[in-house]
């Protein structure tokens, strides 16, 4: 899955999980795409408290596009994200107790669907949900008052079925006791090495890293960086190495 955006596959797998169910499904439940304007969702809010598939109305949902990613171990370079999933049930109270609504308050969809979520594992996922704390929360839409909501929010954690290591960084071995000295980078793990003499970050986009291809003569005072980069996409750039070479 390296590469894959499952951000967009994950909501869409919530949506359909939730509409699959005898019970919420007959509600309309709409995704909150990246980017919607307040005009677009308030379109969305108003259908989805419309009628749904039982023609009963005042209650739908919204699945928000995921928007937010923590970092799971901050210890562990390359590891996996944790991300945030919401679900929005929203209540028009005044349609919900009408003769054709559905009756049912808020809590029953909203507790429903934490039960359908929790510990499901979602498309492109190795780990289940987890809910958050508060799995459920409820809050006055501040755009319409008319409406409530009532917020399911859950974790899922990135499959690492392929976890990105960072290679080892670059060793410098210098030789020599005065000006020319000699520097030899070894890096074992490395398909390319850049190094750079003017103390900016080495890599083949800065026009003054070279590729490294056999030791190097410093004949004056320099800042010396090399970084080495891998050979597959699981691999990440390792850590800069660097020696001060002073003035003479």
């Amino acid at each position: 899955m390296l590469h894959t955006d499952l951000w967009p596959l994950l909501q869409s797998d919530l949506l359909g999980v939730l509409l699959a169910d005898d019970f919420i499904g007959t509600r309309s439940g709409l995704a909150v795409e990246p980017g919607d304007v307040e005009s677009v969702i308030n379109t969305k809010l108003a259908k989805a408290v419309g009628a749904g598939r039982d023609g009963k109305v005042g209650v739908g949902f919204l699945v928000l596009p995921v928007e937010r990613a923590e970092d799971d171990n901050p210890s562990l370079p390359g590891g996996p994200l944790k991300l945030t999933l919401t679900v929005q049930f929203v209540e028009n109270v005044t349609l919900n107790q009408s003769v054709t609504g559905t009756r049912f308050p808020l809590r029953i969809y909203a507790a429903r669907a934490a039960k359908i979520l929790k510990l499901y594992t979602p498309v492109g996922f190795t780990q289940s949900l987890v809910p958050a704390a508060p799995v459920i929360s409820e809050f006055t839409n501040q755009t319409n008052k008319a409406l409530r909501v009532g917020q399911v929010t859950f974790t899922a954690l990135e499959a690492d079925e392929l976890p990105l290591r960072r290679i080892n960084r670059p060793q410098l071995a210098v030789t020599g006791t005065d000006y020319p000295y000699t520097v030899t980078v070894t890096a074992p793990e490395a398909g390319t090495i850049y190094y750079t003499l003017d103390g900016s970050h080495p890599y083949a986009g800065n026009p003054t890293a070279v590729l490294y291809g056999g030791p190097v003569n410093i004949t004056e005072a320099c800042l010396f960086r090399a970084r080495a980069f891998g050979t597959t996409d699981t691999q990440l750039p390792s850590d800069t190495a660097a020696k001060t070479f002073p003035q003479p």
